[in-house]
């Protein structure tokens, strides 16, 4: 909406930043929102439920990846948002010491759009797209045969991995 009407999009601005902040929360000091809600940094990857605790503990059935396509659609729009508002916003070099300061923050939204679809993409690569022919890059035994992975809890990966050690 903000691409095709640029005042919409510079009224609203903070209304849609705080649908972005339920999702990809940079702060560790929003008392609102947790940071990155589904982002597991480790893997690169997001999951469905979020990264769930039990007692404070990793709650082993709560991360299951159910669509990376949904992630990765879902930051990338987070990214485009940040781009078409910085130029809302009259690219940094406004008159107005506001719109400068709303594009500094509409930049490092863009930019972190970028940096976890970026990383949506590749973990999806790596973990849910089976590849044949470069093993090293294989997360998965020989003997999985499909060449993609439907829905993956960290439970059943931890008892695979457990009947292999």
């Amino acid at each position: 909406m903000a691409n095709f009407d640029l005042e919409w999009g510079r009224t609203y601005f903070q209304e849609v930043l705080t649908f972005i902040r339920d999702i990809a929360n940079p702060s560790t000091h929003d008392k609102y929102f947790p940071a990155f809600r589904q982002k597991d940094w480790y893997l690169g990857s997001s999951w469905a439920s979020g990264i769930a605790t039990l007692g404070g503990q990793p709650y082993l059935n709560g991360r299951n990846q159910e669509s990376s396509s949904e992630a990765i659609h879902a930051y990338e729009a987070i990214g485009l948002y940040g781009a078409v508002m910085v130029h809302a916003f009259g690219d940094g070099v406004s008159s107005s010491v506001i719109d400068n300061d709303n594009a500094v923050v509409s930049s490092r939204v863009r930019d972190m759009g970028r940096l976890l679809t970026a990383t949506e993409l590749r973990s999806a690569r790596r973990y849910w797209h089976v590849s044949r022919g470069d093993e090293s890059r294989s997360v998965y035994p020989e003997s999985y045969k499909p060449y993609v992975v439907g829905m993956v809890s960290l439970v059943r990966r931890l008892a695979s991995l457990n009947s292999t050690c």
